[in-house]
């Protein structure tokens, strides 16, 4: 049986460890003569399952590549970061057992660490394991792991809460907020069809007013979204450009009042056009402000953000993330899979 641990009560874990000036964790933990483990954090509710007999394969991989493992099921919102806070000197890496979410909560813990963590594709989107190209498949995930191969990553804040991927502010945030109020699990993409319904035919769009180094850029109505990546759900490229370890933030405003705007907008995503249309602003910058003239809904990397106004920065190199060796170049075709 694999070993599991858990905290004593959810929303009470162990403080993060004291540890030496001068020395990480992994070289404290090594030097006192125990082997580090690979930590693997489970968030049951993510996607639509838990997928034990993909743990059990995975899990399998990694002692046959001489690896100890631990397991931590997470039981609610936050239990995540609170976990991995508590092992940062007795882990070689974490794996995030489920989807973007759980990337974020993780993150939130080892930013500035040495320890890195791998993004399982588990949830629903899986928007930063589709553009790490991690595939779903526990041995090759296992590998990845083994091969030990790192990249650092940029994370980003707004009004104090970090996210990593992708930030929607008006119509994004409401479709997620709309969510959040009736998820009760598991949830698939056909979770997002009334929410998505509903938010097209009643959002009201509100004026956005976007501010850089104390210059005003944009100031209409509209939606706005805030990247690390560029790929966003089913495959679109809203943040066309982005990077996740440049150093900026990639920053989209649709300018749109109605809803037939909103369609052609969706097109022109589709098509990868928009940064080259009039109605659209495009930035990349290491910190804004946004203002709008109402509290406006935000979402952030999937989950429920603050309200606007928003004051977002991006924090360069935060995050080391255990990428494949080799990555293909990404298909120009964003309605292909990743999976080819």
């Amino acid at each position: 049986m694999p070993y599991r641990r858990t905290l004593p009560v959810c929303g009470h874990g162990s403080k993060r460890p004291i540890r030496r000036p001068g020395t990480c964790a992994a070289t404290e933990r090594t030097q006192k003569g125990n082997r580090l483990a690979i930590h693997i954090i489970i968030n049951p509710k993510s996607g639509s399952g838990f997928r034990r007999d993909t743990l059990s394969e995975f899990r399998q991989a990694l002692r046959a590549g001489g690896k100890e493992t631990v397991e931590y099921i997470t039981r609610c919102a936050g239990d995540g970061t609170r976990y991995a806070a508590s092992i940062l000197d007795q882990a070689e890496a974490v794996v995030a057992w489920g989807g973007d979410g759980t990337v974020r909560e993780i993150a939130a813990a080892l930013a500035g660490s040495p320890v890195p963590v791998l993004a399982c594709p588990l949830g629903t989107e899986n928007l930063l394991a589709r553009e790490l190209q991690i595939p779903g498949d526990p041995e090759r995930m296992a590998q990845i792991v083994l091969g030990g191969h790192t990249k650092d990553c940029d994370l980003a804040t707004a009004n104090g809460q970090s996210f990593m991927l992708i930030m929607g502010v008006g119509f994004d945030g409401e479709v997620v907020r709309r969510l959040a109020s009736v998820r009760r699990g598991h949830i698939t993409h056909l979770s997002y069809f009334w929410p998505i319904w509903r938010t097209f035919w009643e959002h009201d769009f509100p004026r956005i007013r976007v501010i850089s180094d104390g210059q005003e850029i944009y100031n209409d109505y509209g939606m706005a979204f805030i990247g690390n990546i560029s790929r966003y759900a089913v495959g679109l490229r809203i943040c066309r450009d982005a990077q996740f370890d440049d150093g900026l933030l990639d920053v989209v405003v649709f300018t749109c009042q109605e809803q037939t705007r909103l369609v052609l907008h969706a097109a022109w995503t589709l098509l990868r056009s928009h940064p080259l249309k009039g109605n659209v602003l495009y930035r990349q910058l290491p910190r804004l402000r946004i203002e709008c003239d109402r509290p406006v809904p935000s979402q952030i990397d999937g989950d429920v953000g603050p309200n606007a106004p928003l004051d977002i920065a991006v924090q360069p190199g935060r995050l080391k993330l255990i990428v494949p060796r080799h990555r293909r170049e990404a298909s120009i075709w964003p309605w292909r899979g990743d999976s080819e």
